[in-house]
């Protein structure tokens, strides 16, 4: 009720998402909010990665987890991250992506970090390219905003001209989903 009428949040092409099977939904990233804004848009529960840092203050690392967060070392190449992001997808889940690797409040999608189309690539993932407006307005200065939050959701991408590993094609396979969000993000 909260989304939906003080903040008409309104989404279109969430049936996109499969019903079953490993899928990646990739998005850009403008708030600390964006989890929880993407994490209602879709019906099935989603897993996604967060800096470690929300982790080490007991009350804040369960509320991140309660929401399907885990953490990752961000300045480090985190093996234990890799690991559990391959394991949510041979389990059939869905693992939610903000591959800017940063949150950017501006009005650019920025380019993806190659880890995406590893973990796309290696986890057979369905990737689901996504968008969103809004969230970064949802607090301003230090007072509430209530910005119409709006979400896009694209048709699944096709990347299975991408075959072998290798940085040249997890970065391509990111370069792709970079374009696709871009895409949304003009219509949103």
């Amino acid at each position: 009720p909260v989304f939906g009428g003080l903040y008409r949040c309104r989404v279109r092409g969430a049936e996109h998402l499969p019903a079953e099977g490993p899928a990646i939904i990739v998005i850009n990233h403008k708030a600390n909010i964006d989890p929880v804004i993407v994490g209602m848009v879709f019906d099935r529960p989603l897993r996604f990665m967060a800096k470690k840092e929300l982790f080490s203050f007991t009350p804040l690392g369960m509320l991140v987890a309660s929401l399907g967060a885990f953490p990752i070392d961000r300045g480090a190449g985190d093996r234990a991250a890799l690991e559990t992001s391959l394991a949510v997808l041979r389990q059939g889940g869905v693992l939610l992506m903000f591959p800017e690797g940063h949150r950017y409040p501006d009005d650019e999608v920025h380019e993806f970090m190659p880890g995406v189309g590893m973990l796309a690539l290696r986890g057979g993932a369905t990737v689901i390219p996504a968008a969103s407006k809004g969230t970064p307005e949802m607090w301003r200065d230090g007072r509430p905003g209530f910005p119409a939050l709006r979400v896009l959701v694209g048709p699944p991408l096709d990347l299975s001209d991408l075959t072998g590993r290798g940085s040249k094609v997890y970065t391509e396979a990111a370069r792709r989903m970079q374009v696709a969000v871009a895409g949304l993000y003009e219509r949103v």
